[in-house]
């Protein structure tokens, strides 16, 4: 007759049980992590089309079309996205324009885990002095979008 021995650890499974409840707060700092920096990539990219539609447009390299193709470009945002563009008040050399790129963040995964915890709209405004005279684009503050 075969005899069972009986285990003498009455806390067998205790560690399971434990990880259990400690799981989904892991996961979900995890996945919060992970979206907080999907977040910040989308605001790098903003304000790298910012920068760079203001470069094309302080030499004044093309007329509304081409300058919203570079900003576009120079992001990977490719929705939500509109670019205001605004040179001085001639348009000559010397004069200070703007752009203003704005974006509605997405969340990666699509759970809304932390958008309740960052802004529903990024928008970068670059300052940049007209090195050409501004002769294809007016000062009307033109808005365009990718």
């Amino acid at each position: 007759m075969l005899a069972f021995k009986k285990r003498d650890n009455p806390d067998r499974g205790a560690s399971l049980v434990e990880f259990a409840f400690i799981a989904p707060f892991l996961l979900l700092l995890l996945l919060g992590i992970i979206e907080f920096g999907y977040f910040l990539a989308e605001f790098n990219d903003v304000r790298h089309g910012a920068r760079e539609a203001a470069r094309v447009a302080a030499v004044n390299a093309g007329d509304n079309t081409f300058l919203r193709t570079e900003a576009c470009d120079a992001m990977d945002l490719t929705t939500n996205v509109s670019i205001q563009f605004t040179d001085g008040a001639s348009g000559a050399i010397g004069d200070v324009g703007t752009v203003r790129v704005q974006a509605s963040p997405s969340s990666l995964s699509g759970l809304g885990l932390i958008e309740i915890f960052l802004p529903s709209n990024l928008a970068s405004t670059v300052e940049f002095r007209l090195e050409q005279p501004s002769d294809d684009w007016g000062s009307d503050g033109s808005l365009v979008s990718c």
